[in-house]
């Protein structure tokens, strides 16, 4: 409860609302339909002097007069109307001749509009309605606002949407915006007023971009990365949470870091994983994300030499893309170089890689001659303690 002050500013802004509503459904008539709120007496008038006598008819029909439905004066009128009694009435002289006619509908007034106010940044608060898809009659609305200085504003209304725009709210004001949603149909209006605070319902869209790959080199590590959401912006900072699971697990672990990117080291290799990432302002305003689609990545299961081979292969191929490409370098008009030269260079660049491809080769060979040797011993431990005699 925000107190006295919150009551009073209720009190206005429901005032302002009424004084733009118009009196009674003049919005609603025409095309010779009446509307009537079920529940009510409803007075149907006949263009006629009192002495002549009228008859009525519904639906071509004459009316039958019984306890909830009199003459009075040449009018209709139907006491405690209900939905049965819809339809198309006529008066007549009592020749015959059509005097007036007009459709008559039965309904209730609107029911109240269920709001909800979000903001995906600090520019903008958008609140949204539901259209009562089940609302018998027309149904219009009305959105307006009072800003923390009490100055009541029309919204920047989307119709088609049912969506409300602030934009700019002030972020660090004591007293709330106070909204109101007003929904007006030919017999009534109900008013919905919601206050908020733009630091308490910001809530940023879900991180973009999320990709995950595992570290070349590492059976335990994966990168996973991601971008601020479009609607966010980089100038307030953000923070976010990483959950990650092997795919038929139920528990979740969780990873905390203001960074756009962010290494999975306990992976279990070979293992399928499920990753997700949600953010929320740094400063802790406001509420999390939801969290973003789902993404499935796979551990490293082993590092071969024909893995490495495969890498370096590839290096190789972009390079040597990357050179044909590349344009002739310029030089000094003094400056000459003859054919032999270039040959020499590329040489000395073929070789250089070649080194590097033999090391590397070399390394991963030696990296998997000790892993065969650890495995090869804990097996002989295992057979040794095996074989030890019971005491």
């Amino acid at each position: 409860m925000i107190g006295s002050a919150s009551c009073l500013c209720h009190v206005i802004v429901t005032a302002t609302i009424f004084l733009l509503i118009p009196a009674g459904a003049e919005i609603f008539r025409g095309g010779g339909v009446l509307y009537g709120k079920i529940g009510t007496d409803i007075t149907l008038m006949c263009s006629a002097t009192n002495d002549r006598i009228i008859q009525w008819k519904v639906n071509g029909s004459l009316v039958t007069l019984t306890n909830d439905t009199k003459v009075q004066y040449g009018n209709l009128v139907l006491l405690m109307a209900v939905l049965p009694m819809e339809g198309n009435y006529s008066c007549h002289d009592s020749t015959g001749g059509l005097l007036h006619w007009i459709k008559l509908k039965l309904g209730y007034p609107p029911s109240k509009p269920l709001v909800h106010c979000k903001a995906s940044n600090f520019y903008r608060i958008s609140c949204s309605w539901r259209k009562n898809q089940e609302a018998a009659f027309p149904t219009r609305y009305i959105a307006t606002y009072s800003k923390p200085s009490r100055k009541v504003m029309n919204c920047t209304t989307d119709l088609l949407s049912n969506v409300c725009h602030i934009d700019n709210p002030q972020m660090f004001a004591s007293l709330p915006y106070i909204i109101n949603i007003t929904a007006i149909n030919p017999v009534g209006h109900r008013t919905t007023l919601l206050e908020i605070f733009t630091m308490e319902i910001v809530q940023p869209d879900p991180p973009a971009n999320v990709t995950a790959e595992p570290v070349f080199g590492s059976l335990t590590r994966i990168k996973v990365q991601w971008d601020y959401p479009p609607s966010w912006g980089e100038r307030f900072e953000l923070k976010f949470i990483l959950e990650y699971k092997p795919q038929q697990s139920d528990h979740w672990s969780r990873l905390e870091t203001k960074m756009k990117t962010i290494t999975i080291t306990d992976a279990i290799s070979g293992q399928l994983y499920v990753i997700r990432v949600k953010a929320k302002d740094s400063f802790d305003n406001g509420k999390w994300s939801d969290w973003s689609s789902e993404l499935l990545v796979t551990a490293r299961s082993e590092t071969t030499t024909e893995m490495i081979q495969t890498t370096v292969s590839t290096l190789m191929t972009e390079f040597a893309h990357t050179h044909s490409q590349s344009t002739e370098p310029t030089f000094p008009p003094t400056s000459t170089f003859s054919s032999s030269d270039l040959l020499d260079r590329d040489i000395i660049i073929l070789i250089s890689i070649t080194i590097s491809v033999g090391i590397s080769i070399a390394v991963a060979t030696f990296l998997l001659w000790i892993k065969r040797k650890r495995q090869e011993s804990d097996k002989n431990d295992i057979l040794t303690k095996k074989a030890l005699p019971l005491c």
